[in-house]
């Protein structure tokens, strides 16, 4: 079958198109992954064996069961902090990268 030139024209912008948006997801995702993970705080990864939790620790005083309550607390917030930050991380890595895919397949669909 005889393919017209603005139709060969219009599947080279796209594959084009489609490498140049997929490199550059590619690199955002490992250039953004390496910093925001790979820079993560110590306290989010803080567990109750480590030198700095240990120390905040000993700052509960009371009876056994305030003593208990207290070292929750600081476990639980830590736990809690934890997770919130890494989805933050993840959403702030993820996001450009799917926002550029989905603009790109719009405009993509409007070429032909």
């Amino acid at each position: 079958m005889f393919l017209s030139d603005p139709y060969v024209e219009i599947q080279r912008r796209r594959r084009t198109g489609d490498w140049f948006v997929t490199l550059g997801c590619v690199i955002w995702l490992a250039v953004s992954g390496w910093m925001f993970f790979g820079t993560v705080p110590p306290e989010i990864v803080d567990n109750h064996t480590s030198k700095t939790m240990q120390q905040r620790m000993r700052t509960c005083e009371g009876t056994f069961q305030q003593r208990f309550e207290c070292k929750q607390a600081f476990l639980l917030s830590g736990e809690r902090w934890g997770f919130a930050v890494a989805v933050n991380r993840l959403m702030l890595m993820c996001a450009p990268a799917v926002t550029a895919w989905i603009v790109w397949s719009v405009l993509r669909r409007r070429m032909a």
